[in-house]
């Protein structure tokens, strides 16, 4: 799934991963312009909420990440998140077109 920021006609930023069960795994974000990649977590952020969604896999720490509210979080911790929520069917789904906000 990607989640993309555009401006007057150009792609300026975004994300994508995957989806597996309740859990979304970010796999690159990209920025062209100031923001726009944080733009786009918002967004995607706010839509897995709404979906239930348990957990988003940021995969490397960063600060980048940890200003937008990412956290560190245990081996164990994760690997039972994985066995609890990527086997959990979400009956929610994903928007074929496509949603848009301007800049």
């Amino acid at each position: 799934h990607s989640v993309e920021c555009w401006h007057q006609g150009e792609l300026v930023g975004g994300l994508y991963g995957i989806a597996i069960g309740q859990i979304f795994f970010g796999e690159s974000m990209f920025s062209r312009i100031t923001d726009a990649s944080k733009i786009c977590l918002v967004h995607l952020v706010h839509f897995l909420k709404i979906q239930g969604f348990a957990l988003i896999d940021c995969q490397v720490y960063s600060e980048h990440l940890a200003r937008l509210g990412a956290r560190v979080i245990p081996r164990d911790e994760f690997l039972n998140a994985l066995d609890q929520f990527c086997e959990s069917i979400n009956k929610q789904l994903w928007p074929q077109e496509s949603v848009y906000t301007t800049l």
